[in-house]
């Protein structure tokens, strides 16, 4: 019986599965399936192997959430630019308006 499961990469270690994927010319999925399935043939010959590097998931997840905050502030400052445009455009053609005479001679 087959089980989805679900998990958390770092963008690095993704990078590297989908180019080892584009290289094995298999989908994602596949291509960590067969990763698994190696390196736990690997782990059962070696015993215990020490992870390469630490993972600081919660640090990402700040990070990411901060990103989120500025990307949240710079949508709101364009906003507030494109306000103050428009306000300086309509500003503008009416004072235009004001200063402009009828007539043949200007």
């Amino acid at each position: 019986m087959a089980l989805r499961l679900s998990f958390t990469l770092d963008s690095v270690l993704s990078e590297r599965i989908d180019q080892f994927a584009k290289k094995q010319e298999l989908d994602r999925n596949e291509a960590v399936l067969l990763l698994l399935e190696h390196g736990l043939d690997r782990a059962a010959g070696e015993g215990v192997i020490e992870p390469i590097r630490d993972r600081d998931f919660k640090r990402e997840a700040r990070m990411q959430k901060n990103i989120d905050s500025i990307t949240g502030g710079l949508d709101d400052l364009r906003k507030e630019i494109r306000s103050l445009h428009h306000l300086v455009n309509l500003s503008m053609k009416d004072s235009e308006k004001k200063n402009s005479r009828r007539g043949l001679f200007k």
